[in-house]
C-alpha cells in the first residue's frame, strides 16, 4: 500500500540509496520512526492528533508485515471512522492462535475468529462494521461505548472526500450498521456479561446523534439520571430560516446546545465564514431561538466531562436529576 508521507527504508534499498541514513536523520530530528523501518518527516509527524499518527502507524504495518494484518477493535473502529474517544497506545488485531495473544512491539493481539466478520477497506483488512461496534460495546465503558454504537448507526451526509482505504477518517465509512445486525451479533457473544453490557448500549443508543461530543454529552446525561431530551430538534426562526438543535425538551421549551470546537475551527463546518463570522451566525441562530421562546444552554467538552459542572448547566436550564450529580 503506497502512502505518500511514508518514507521506507525497503524503498532506499530498492534505489541503492543506504537506509541508514535514515535512521541518521531520525537522530537529528529531521525524521520520526514510527514503526521498524518506517519513517515520517518530523514536521508533518508534528501536525497529526492523536488519532491521526494511530492510523498512520496501522499503514506502516501494513507495508511492514509478511502476513497483512487483520485490525480490530479502536483500530478497526478508527479505520471505519467511528466515534472512539481514546485511542489506543497499541495498535489492536486479531490473533487465531491460543498462545499468539502477547502484545509486543506496539502491538495488541487478542485472540479471535479469521474467517468470519471481516471487510476490506483499501489495503487494510478490519473486522467488519458490525462486528468492531459489538466488541467495542462489550468492552469500553459506558459513554464511549455509546459513542461507537451511535456513529455506527448515524447515516453520513454525501459529500465526503474520503475513500474507504483512507486512514485519516472523522465520519464513519460506508452504510449504517443496522439494529437487528447489531443484535444479532450481540448474541452471539460468548459471555453472558458481555452480552448484557453491549444490549444495553444498543438501547439506549440512537442513529441521531451526530457528533462523539452529542454522543458522550447524552452518556453523561443518563449516568446522571436527567430527562431524556429530544435529538436534532427542528425550529423556524421568524426570518424564516430552520434551526436544528442539538437537544429539546419540548415540555420544558429548553434546548441545549454542545459547542465543539470543529464548529469554529473547522473549515468543512464553517462553509466559506471567517471563525468571527462563524461565531456571529451562530449567536444570531441562537437569538432566533430566544424569540420563539426557548431557554437555550450550552456547554463545551470540558463543561460535558465534570458531571458537577455539566449537572449545575442542565439544573440552570430547568431540568432536575433524581438524585444529587
Amino acid at each position: 500500500m503506497a502512502i505518500p508521507e511514508l518514507i521506507l527504508a525497503s524503498d532506499a534499498t530498492r534505489i541503492g540509496q543506504d537506509a541508514r541514513y535514515l535512521a541518521k536523520q531520525a537522530k537529528r530530528g529531521e525524521l520520526v520512526r514510527i514503526r521498524r523501518g518506517a519513517y515520517i518527516r518530523a514536521a508533518y509527524w508534528a501536525q497529526l492528533n492523536e488519532r491521526q499518527r494511530h492510523g498512520l502507524q496501522a499503514a506502516a504495518l501494513v507495508n511492514a508485515a509478511k502476513t497483512p494484518p487483520l485490525f480490530n477493535l479502536q483500530t478497526a473502529a478508527l479505520l471505519w471512522g467511528l466515534g472512539i474517544v481514546s485511542v489506543p497506545k497499541r495498535l489492536c488485531t486479531v490473533t487465531d492462535d491460543p498462545r499468539g495473544g502477547r502484545s509486543k512491539h506496539g502491538i495488541r493481539r487478542s485472540l479471535g475468529s479469521l474467517d468470519s466478520g471481516q471487510a476490506q477497506l483499501g489495503s487494510f483488512q478490519v473486522t467488519d462494521k458490525v462486528r468492531t461496534t459489538v466488541e467495542l460495546a462489550a468492552a469500553l465503558n459506558f459513554a464511549e461505548a455509546l459513542s461507537v454504537v451511535d456513529s455506527s448507526r448515524r447515516n453520513q451526509r454525501l459529500g465526503d472526500a474520503f475513500e474507504a482505504g483512507d486512514w485519516n477518517k472523522d465520519k464513519a465509512w460506508g452504510p449504517p450498521a443496522r439494529m437487528d445486525e447489531l443484535a444479532e451479533a450481540t448474541s452471539a457473544l460468548t459471555s453472558a456479561s458481555r452480552r448484557r453490557r453491549a444490549q444495553s448500549i444498543l438501547e439506549l443508543s440512537s442513529e441521531k446523534s451526530e457528533s462523539v461530543g452529542e454522543s458522550m454529552s447524552r452518556a453523561q446525561m443518563i449516568l446522571l439520571n436527567y430527562p431524556m431530551p429530544s435529538l436534532q430538534g427542528a425550529f423556524t426562526l421568524r426570518n424564516g430560516r430552520t434551526a436544528r438543535t442539538d437537544f429539546w425538551w419540548p415540555e420544558l421549551d429548553l434546548v441545549g446546545e454542545f459547542d465543539g470546537q470543529g464548529k469554529y475551527l473547522r473549515h468543512e463546518l464553517r462553509g466559506n465564514q471567517t471563525i468571527q463570522q462563524a461565531v456571529m451566525a451562530e449567536k444570531a441562530r441562537e437569538n432566533g431561538l430566544r424569540a420563539l421562546g426557548l431557554t437555550v444552554i450550552r456547554w463545551d467538552w470540558s463543561d460535558m466531562m465534570n458531571p458537577r459542572v455539566f449537572a449545575r448547566i442542565l439544573n440552570d436550564g430547568g431540568l432536575h436529576s433524581v438524585r444529587a450529580a
